[in-house]
């Protein structure tokens, strides 16, 4: 297994056939940070796909990023970084030393291929997009149990889109395929353009999703570390009495390390210094500017996230430009001025409910006074993650602490 490379971004899958401006478009894709594409040619020659490879190499692609299905030869000639093999292939050893991926279609095929594949794709978890008429297989609930007691990764493929991949992680699984939601291409030619706009809304929303503990960090890189040490995976850098040049210089600092553990660093308020330090996306309180304005400057690729208060807050930031949104404070804190109404438990379950009602699909983080006891009643409310500041920053353990509430939530 090559389990230390495994894709923390969609895994793009190719249209059948072979398109003008395809290899272009794959090339783009790499270039902007698409973890692992499949190229899935099955209404295309050998020689065909052949010289989509030599196009790329020639294009200067990093074929570390390519897996191939069926063809380990292929895979070995030109460099690729993978090859999905067929289950019987897969369990007899064949793709030694590439990056190994199969598919299945039911548990019984899932469970017995990923011990020993790098990621197994399971469909269809929605009504397939690409497939007309192939429909959804998969029981969430099932799914859901499944999943905790899992032994290797198992990645959802089949009718996922900007409007539900966040449940996809929610469900619990490692990762999203994609196909008919990122392509934009007609029956000759690839729109490139377009087709990056489509992977990057893609990107952003999974990686929205993945907030499960945030810390709001005041900018201190030993408690920053100790969190990612620990498995904190999302940093939001809020240091509102700073200048713009400490926060910039700090920011790349955090930036970093958050490099380092594969974590995701938002920086609060303001998208232009989320630009300067080449943060991953930005947090908009209620009386910063709106998320289209911010759009524009930090690009589509970026996650943008709100702060909320009420559901009609969250209704309003239901707007295609938002994917997540911090929600509370579930009691009174004292690390925030000018603090909203305390919503509780209470609170959180009604707006949720409006939000599930209204199919509102933004993913939400619990914030505000959040203690580690707390945990269980909160995420039994529906919500998608929690955000802390004070009980990891003022903890005489950070990593310790860190460590506890990752260990509630996943227990909730």
């Amino acid at each position: 297994m090559v389990a230390d490379i495994f894709p923390e971004s969609p895994i793009l899958i190719t249209l059948p056939r072979i398109l003008k401006n395809e290899a272009e478009t794959l090339a783009a894709l790499c270039g902007a940070g698409v973890s692992v594409i499949h190229i899935r040619k099955p209404e295309a020659s050998e020689p065909e796909i052949e010289e989509l490879l030599k196009t790329l190499q020639a294009l200067g692609a990093d074929m570390s990023r390519l897996t191939i299905h069926y063809n380990e030869p292929l895979a070995r000639k030109y460099g690729l970084g993978g090859v999905h093999l067929r289950i019987e292939e897969l369990l007899a050893g064949a793709g030694e030393g590439l990056r190994r991926s199969c598919s299945a279609h039911g548990w019984t095929e899932a469970e017995r291929a990923a011990t020993d594949a790098d990621y197994v794709f399971l469909s269809p978890l929605f009504d397939s997009i690409s497939k007309p008429g192939y429909r959804s297989a998969i029981d969430p609930a099932e799914a859901a149990e499944r999943l905790r007691r899992r032994k290797g990764r198992i990645v959802a493929l089949g009718g996922i889109r900007p409007a539900n991949i966040a449940r996809v992680r929610r469900i619990g699984f490692d990762g999203a395929a994609v196909l008919g939601a990122a392509w934009s291409a007609d029956e000759k030619a690839v729109n490139t353009e377009r087709t990056l706009k489509n992977y990057h809304i893609l990107n952003r929303k999974w990686k929205a999703a993945g907030g499960t503990l945030q810390l709001i960090s005041d900018g201190d890189l030993s408690v920053a570390a100790q969190f990612l040490d620990a498995g904190g995976r999302w940093i939001q850098l809020r240091m509102k009495d700073a200048s713009a040049e400490v926060i910039v210089c700090r920011g790349k600092e955090m930036l970093a390390l958050c490099r380092k553990r594969r974590a995701v660093l938002v920086v609060n308020d303001a998208p232009q210094l989320a630009v300067a330090i080449g943060a991953d996306g930005v947090h908009l309180g209620q009386a910063d500017m709106p998320p289209i304005e911010a759009r524009r400057i930090i690009g589509d690729g970026a996650v943008i996230g709100s702060t909320a208060n009420t559901f009609e807050q969250i209704a309003a930031r239901n707007d295609g430009e938002t994917d997540y949104v911090g929600l509370g404070p579930f009691r009174f804190t004292t690390t925030k001025k000018n603090l909203s109404p305390v919503l509780g438990t209470e609170g959180y379950r009604t707006i949720l409910g409006r939000m599930r009602t209204e199919n509102i699909p933004l993913p939400v983080v619990a914030i505000g006074g959040i203690e580690l006891p707390d945990i269980p009643q909160i995420m039994r409310t529906g919500v998608d993650g929690i955000a802390l500041s004070g009980a990891i920053a003022r903890a005489d353990s950070p990593a310790t602490t860190t460590a506890n509430f990752l260990n509630a939530i996943r227990n909730a």
